[in-house]
Order: C-alpha cells, then structure tokens, then sequence
C-alpha cells in the first residue's frame, strides 16, 4: 500500500486563511468609531393643505395716559343740579363730561367745581361751547371734599365722571406721614425788620422699615407752591467721625418752616416769612431721594368748620 506525506506548507496556509475570516467578521475595537451609515433617501411629501385661520385679534391695551385713573363718583341729570360732595385725596383729578343734545345752538351746559366750604368760590369752570358732545377737564388740587354746581337747559341728559388720579405706591420705607400746617400765629420784628408767622409749622417723616436708612442729600419740597426746598445734611454730626445722614428704625424727624427743636432732629427750612403750609387751601409736600426720585407725598385736610385742627 502506498503511504502520502503530509507537508506543513498547506496546513499553515489554511489556518491563515480561516483566522482572516474570523477577524473580519468580529467586532470593531473601542479605539476605532463605527462607519456611518449611508443615507436613506426618503421621497419627499406633497404638502397638506389645511383650511387657513385667522390670525387672532391682538389684545386692545389701555394707553399710558389711561392708566391709573379711580373713578370717585358718576352722576346723571337733565337739569340743574346741585350733586353731593365728594373727596378728592390726591392732587390730580379730572371730570369727564358728556351731554346729549339736539340743537346745540340752544343748550345751556355749565358745571362749577366748589370746595366744601362756607365762602368757598369755584375752582374750576366748564361750558359747552357746541364743538363736541363731550370732554376732559384736569384738576391740579386736592385733599378736601368738593361739590359740583351744574346749570343745563335745552338737552335730553348729561353725565359727569369724577376720577382721581392715583399715585403709584411708593417702595421707599420713608414716608411723610404728617403735616403740621397750622402754628401758632405770632410776629416778631428783628433788626431786619422782617416778620415771622406760624414758625412752628413742621413736615414729620418716618422710617417704618426695621433697619437705618440713609436720606443725606434728600429734599423735601412743597410742590403746590414750587417753593421752598430743603436738602437734608449730608452727614451727621460728629466730634469724630462723620457719618452718613441716617434715620434709626422707627424713628422720625421733623422739618420745622422757621424753628430748630434738637430734640426732633434739628432740621429747619429757615423761612423767615414763615406759614409755608397754606390754612386755607392745602399744600402737598413731596420727599425726594438723593437721585431727585419722589418717594413719598403727602397733603393735608382743612375741616371746613372754624375749629381748625392738624390734620394727622
């Protein structure tokens, strides 16, 4: 029988070839990323006709100068009248009016705004001249009650809006929280010559916050006249060194029209005419901060009685 050698060389040569295989179909090794798959071309799609909407209507927002307006009463009519009184708190106020009439050559319209009071004379007077059914008329005063005189003939009804202007709420924790506008009244004659009347009038301010608060170089003004103004010091007094002008927690100070009283601070607006705080027809104070921001305001209410008391 006839014996075959077997020889190495193709037995390597095959297991060669079946290790390639096996490492080709392995898995990839980390350090290498895997292949990106080729891009799937996808048909593109007819677009979908939907039925179109509207656009919704933009929101109707209420102008700037409508803005912060109360109304305090409305009142109706279609003759003369005399209306109950209402209080005006603030310092701006406007009456709204319109009237409903068909000749307006022959139509009488005619409103008079009176301060409560015995011998009051009107603040402000408003006609209708035939130009319009209607109209605006501002107010620059307040802190008292008022009444309305209205004179109408020849129109079918009038209607009139009282609205008073509302201030916004002041963040500051200092606030004018009293007005002392009646002294004691007295004369002195000087070397000057001069007179002083009502010097202790006074303007109080508060810190009603829980920390000190810093005023230097705040002023304090009554803004009905335009005049006059104080400047808080800038710093306090001190022997060593000198500190910031600062109210305590809870504590106030007044500002007095021609005395200095240590005892409430010091401060005094050294108006030697004296009676800065009208007794007549109330001021409004206003307090401003080192950057001219108001931060707080205040007026005062004059009974209409004759005994006149401060207003707290």
């Amino acid at each position: 029988m006839k014996k075959y050698k077997w020889h190495p060389l193709p037995v390597v040569g095959l297991a060669l070839l079946l290790t390639s295989l096996v490492v080709a179909c392995g898995p990839f090794s980390s350090g290498s990323p895997p292949p990106e798959p080729a891009p799937v071309s996808v048909p593109s799609q007819p677009p979908v006709e939907t039925e179109s909407q509207p656009a919704p209507p933009s929101p109707a927002y209420e102008t700037a100068d409508e803005q912060g307006w109360n109304t305090v009463h409305t009142f109706a009519g279609k003759g003369d009248e005399v209306t109950p009184s209402f209080h005006i708190s603030g310092t701006e106020w406007r009456i709204i009016w319109a009237a409903d009439v068909e000749y307006p050559e022959y139509t009488v319209f005619d409103v008079f705004v009176y301060p409560e009071g015995k011998h009051s004379v009107f603040a402000e007077r408003i006609s209708f001249s035939g130009d319009g059914p209607g109209g605006t008329t501002y107010i620059r005063e307040g802190g008292r009650d008022y009444y309305l005189k209205v004179i109408a003939a020849g129109l079918r009804e009038w209607t009139i809006v009282v609205e008073e202007h509302v201030a916004e709420v002041s963040v500051s924790p200092i606030e004018i929280i009293r007005i002392h506008y009646r002294g004691r009244d007295y004369i002195e004659s000087g070397r000057m010559g001069y007179e002083i009347v009502e010097a202790d009038e006074y303007v109080e301010i508060k810190n009603q916050s829980n920390s000190w608060q810093v005023i230097a170089g705040w002023t304090l003004k009554n803004i009905t006249k335009g005049w006059p103004t104080f400047i808080f010091p800038i710093h306090l007094p001190s022997d060593v060194v000198p500190r910031p002008w600062a109210l305590p927690p809870h504590h106030s100070v007044r500002v007095y029209t021609g005395e200095v009283h240590p005892e409430s601070g010091g401060l005094c607006f050294n108006c030697f005419a004296g009676n800065i705080w009208d007794n007549e027809v109330p001021d409004v104070a206003a307090l401003y901060d080192s950057r001219g921001e108001e931060v707080s305001r205040r007026s005062y209410v004059i009974p209409s009685d004759d005994g006149v008391v401060a207003a707290e």
